[in-house]
């Protein structure tokens, strides 16, 4: 593995912030002929291989639960929605509340993108240092341009936010930070006509996010299958070449002990 997969494999893991352990082991290092065997850089390769199915595992993972979190806050800007119009005038605590909501709207927008952000650098991980694999070329992972998907992915879904928050005369950088978000909504929670607004923006981007998470999870569940399924693939391969390696290393050399040369050359 080139030092800059290392590099990258290590900001994979650290991004993760998960104990999968170190992204290349300590003794993996070249011969003295200062050239890796093609057994010690299959060792190296499974090493990557294992944090790559990890990581494309989690990423899964936390999309499925970003759906799951989506859900709950947009049913509770509907709850709130439904308040306000009742009541004409949120108290204070419950407006409160919203504002948690509506904060952890936004921290769900951003964790999307940081996923996707996340699946991308997996895909670009391992096409450079699997780059001449034929295992690896020739499995659905390789051609599957995850990374192009994810940014398109991103591009898509900023798109859809920018229209919902200017449809309302809003900005992201009105939302975009704790912060900007909190302030905006200090304001607008003065007055009833701006708690209906607000709640009513954070709707309409609950939905347009709940939307994009679910091609989000379904891209993440693609990447996170193929990638099971070739790392599958990948340990069984490297099993049969350890075997291989054990065999020739415990074969023993041909007895020569009895071996004349001159009788040799005379026939």
């Amino acid at each position: 593995m080139t030092d800059t997969g290392k590099t990258v494999l290590r900001g994979v893991t650290l991004l993760l912030a998960t104990s999968v352990g170190a992204a290349m082991p300590a003794g993996a290092t070249p011969n003295p002929a200062g050239f890796a065997t093609e057994f010690t850089q299959m060792a190296n390769n499974t090493e990557l291989v294992s944090v790559a199915g990890s990581t494309a595992r989690q990423v899964a993972l936390q999309a499925q639960q970003l759906t799951q979190q989506i859900n709950l806050v947009a049913g509770q800007l509907k709850a709130y929605q439904n308040m306000v119009l009742n009541t004409l005038n949120l108290p204070k605590t419950v407006w409160g509340d919203v504002t948690h909501s509506l904060d952890s709207l936004r921290n769900v927008i951003q964790t999307a993108n940081t996923l996707a952000a996340k699946g991308a650098q997996l895909d670009t991980l391992l096409k450079s240092n699997l780059v001449s694999d034929p295992l690896y070329q020739a499995s659905p992972l390789s051609s599957a341009n995850y990374a192009q998907r994810y940014d398109q992915w991103a591009k898509d879904s900023q798109n859809a936010l920018t229209g919902v928050l200017s449809a309302n005369k809003a900005t992201m950088q009105d939302v975009g930070t704790e912060s900007a978000l909190i302030k905006t909504i200090q304001a607008q929670g003065q007055s009833v006509e701006g708690q209906v607004q607000a709640i009513q923006v954070g709707n309409e981007l609950a939905a347009s996010t709940a939307r994009q998470l679910a091609a989000l999870r379904a891209l993440t569940a693609a990447q996170n299958e193929q990638t099971s399924v070739f790392q599958a693939r990948w340990l069984a391969k490297q099993d049969a070449a350890q075997v291989q390696d054990e065999q020739i290393q415990n074969t023993a050399p041909p007895d020569f002990g009895h071996w004349d040369l001159k009788q040799a050359l005379k026939h």
